[in-house]
């Protein structure tokens, strides 16, 4: 009886046929959605999207010998999905059918094109500047301690801006 079984697993064992493939669905949301639900899902305005897009295309498209690349469009939205809803890369995910590692990926790799690109959008306040920001954060926020503390300790302020910038572009290195 024994010997029957270890033959009829020896047998099953070379007839396993292996996993097939699953390709995934992967449609444009821009073209599904709304403006508005565009707007809540990723905080930015599909002309928004399609501008970024248009200035990460060249960085973040691949050539690839495999069948389903991830387009460019799709991997700007996974990135402002992420940044805009702080949820886990599995949720994100899920949401746009894409793998948990790809979007780790693709969040590292749009990440990286922004800073190289778009240098020139991103910057901080310098100079006369920096007394109007701090004064629309205060009409905002309504607070006045934090802006006090803010203009007193303002080098120390300067070295954590520098440690941030330094901290940030080191991990999109990575």
């Amino acid at each position: 009886m024994a010997t029957a079984h270890r033959v009829l697993r020896r047998n099953r064992r070379r007839f396993i046929l292996p996993r097939p493939r699953v390709f995934r669905d992967r449609l444009n949301p821009l073209e599904s959605l709304e403006e508005d639900e565009v707007y809540q899902r990723y905080r930015f305005r599909p002309a928004s999207i399609i501008f970024i897009t248009n200035g990460l295309s060249n960085t973040l498209s691949r050539d690839t010998g495999r069948n389903q690349a991830i387009p460019p469009l799709l991997q700007v939205l996974v990135f402002l999905r992420f940044i805009a809803t702080g949820a886990h890369l599995r949720l994100v995910g899920d949401s746009l059918n894409i793998s948990e590692s790809s979007v780790g990926r693709i969040v590292k790799d749009v990440a990286g094109a922004i800073v190289q690109i778009f240098r020139h959008f991103i910057n901080y306040p310098a100079g006369e500047r920096v007394a109007k920001v701090m004064e629309g954060f205060r009409r905002i926020a309504g607070t006045l301690h934090c802006l006090s503390y803010l203009q007193k300790h303002e080098r120390c302020c300067d070295r954590y801006r520098q440690r941030a910038l330094n901290c940030t572009s080191k991990m999109i290195s990575i």
